[in-house]
């Protein structure tokens, strides 16, 4: 029996509708790296992000800098700061992921949130997105106290201890074959995939993984699978 949903952020409850390419330039020139050919900063830039550990864009760009042999600016901080929160304007929730999280909640089940990245930039999605209120537990890969990147177990045991659950008990739902799947699947948790873009069709999915093409699927297979039923109201 399911107690416990996992969610991932990125390409699963919301997504990014800006023009990152854009804000990398931005970053480009404020951080006055005209002497790097732009293709070669975005390299640098998503290898950075990418990166195991406490992780927050302002230690992403200082790593960047270091790689390029360039001094850090004095206001590096707050340029950090500022394209945290113009990511964050950008970043739009799928359609109907507050009412299935408000519904699971009303039901009973525990939720966490699993997201891969900078510390910073990935809560204030989330908070942009408002759906931090629905989550017992937040596990970014880059603040400090996780310092994990799914797939690692690490991560998934820090949820199942937060939620208090084992993981028989928990489902995670991503659309990331390895990190969110099988990352989940290694560990013991059941796993669904979600595929915003190809309407739920993916090859080479585990026997035993459900597939589903919109938050609204999920949710109407979650009902089939009774783990959403009626429950004490708020419970947590």
């Amino acid at each position: 029996m399911i107690k416990a949903v996992c969610f991932d952020l990125d390409g699963t409850l919301g997504r990014y509708t800006g023009d990152f390419g854009a804000l990398a330039a931005l970053l480009r020139s404020e951080l006055d790296l005209h002497m790097c050919d732009m293709n070669s900063f975005a390299e640098l830039l998503d290898s950075e992000l990418r990166r195991d550990g406490a992780l927050s864009l302002a230690v992403v760009l200082e790593r960047v800098l270091e790689r390029l042999e360039q001094r850090p600016p004095a206001d590096l901080a707050a340029i950090a700061s500022a394209t945290v929160n113009a990511y964050a304007e950008d970043v739009r929730a799928y359609p109907g992921a507050k009412e299935l999280l408000e519904r699971l909640d009303a039901a009973g089940i525990k939720l966490a949130l699993l997201s891969n990245g900078p510390d910073d930039m990935q809560k204030a999605a989330l908070h942009a997105l408002g759906l931090a209120r629905f989550f017992r537990v937040v596990l970014v890969s880059g603040d400090r106290d996780v310092a994990a990147r799914k797939p690692a177990p690490r991560i998934f045991s820090l949820a199942c201890a937060g939620l208090q659950t084992v993981p028989e008990e928990t489902l995670m739902v991503g659309d990331n074959l390895e990190a969110d799947v099988g990352g989940a699947l290694d560990y013991g948790l059941h796993a669904v995939l979600i595929d915003h873009a190809a309407g739920g069709a993916r090859d080479a999915v585990p026997e035993g993984v459900g597939v589903v093409g919109s938050l609204e699927e999920l949710e109407r297979l979650l009902r089939q699978d009774r783990v959403i039923s009626p429950g004490p109201q708020g419970a947590r």
